[in-house]
């Protein structure tokens, strides 16, 4: 356990350093774009029970596609129905936390809020492990891949060999969606659509793709407010296209996500919250966050892996 005493916060104590707090690229988190409740086919089920504790299990329902032919003119329906094929999802929850401390000489002689920087800190880490846990959840375990040129397996992923990402592999990801009829994502204006987030890198790699280029629209069609778009680097091929520096990407190798509605689950049992408190005789304070939470695939179908080479353009 280590203090933030007056060594560690001598920048904010004043000398000839302005008041001013720089707060280095705030990130917004990926995935919360994404939540919605359960029956609203977003692509992240969202399930709060905060009657639930860390180690509890929460249960969300899932209904399949149906996918029978059914029957035309007069055919007989009876004894052709189809059974309705109801599951769930168990997410198991658990408590994440973390804490900055100070010492009360350091936040009597610092310029700066010491409860109001660690606050935002704090909320900073809470983002980014929240989003880089639902990354980890979508891009390990699942059944449905494809990848980059003519590579059929992460092992053939190599520079030069035209594996990265680009329009065709935006298109065949979006054929792999349909044809698990991968619920799509619908907006306000019934449009529907699947997305795909990748890597910084591989984004990259797509804006250097000329037929990308002269085919990509714009983020949203006119009239569309839906908060799916933001952020997006456009649309191709029915496609909302992101990039996120959360997306796997290890030896130049990305684990890429496509998705439509009800890919994966989130259940809170308790939501983040702020915990003050005074150590040594009220000389140090410390600044906590916690929450309880879990992430799974929801719909197996309903994402895809698409693996790229990708590799640093600045390496």
């Amino acid at each position: 356990m280590s203090d933030s005493g007056i060594v560690a916060m001598d920048y904010a104590i004043p000398e000839v350093w302005a008041a001013e707090v720089l707060v280095e690229g705030e990130k917004q988190q990926f995935w919360s774009q994404f939540e919605g409740a359960q029956g609203s086919g977003m692509p992240v089920i969202r399930k709060d029970d905060l009657s639930k504790m860390a180690g509890d299990t929460i249960h969300i329902i899932t209904v399949s596609n149906l996918t029978g032919a059914g029957v035309t003119g007069e055919t007989a329906l009876a004894d052709s129905e189809e059974t309705l094929v109801v599951g769930e999802v168990q997410v198991t929850i658990a408590r994440l936390r973390h804490a900055i401390r100070f010492t009360r000489d350091a936040i009597q002689r610092s310029i700066i809020d010491c409860r109001t920087v660690a606050k935002g800190r704090l909320a900073y880490w809470l983002a980014d492990k929240l989003d880089s846990a639902m990354f980890t959840i979508a891009g390990t375990g699942n059944t449905y891949n494809v990848y980059g040129g003519t590579a059929t397996g992460t092992g053939n992923l190599t520079s030069g060999s035209g594996n990265g990402m680009s329009a065709a592999l935006v298109s065949r990801t979006k054929v792999k969606l349909s044809d698990n009829k991968a619920l799509p994502i619908r907006t306000s204006n019934g449009n529907k659509y699947y997305a795909l987030v990748m890597h910084t890198y591989d984004g990259y790699t797509l804006k250097q793709d000329t037929t990308f280029n002269s085919n990509l629209l714009s983020a949203a069609a006119r009239g569309e407010n839906h908060p799916i778009f933001t952020g997006s680097l456009g649309i191709y091929d029915g496609m909302i296209l992101y990039v996120s520096q959360n997306v796997s990407n290890t030896d130049s190798k990305s684990k890429c996500v496509a998705f439509g509605g009800e890919a994966f689950a989130r259940a809170y049992g308790q939501y983040p919250d702020w915990v003050e408190e005074w150590f040594d005789y009220k000389n140090k304070l410390g600044i906590a966050t916690s929450v309880v939470y879990g992430d799974k695939r929801a719909v197996e179908a309903n994402s895809v892996v698409v693996n790229t080479y990708a590799a640093n353009p600045n390496a």
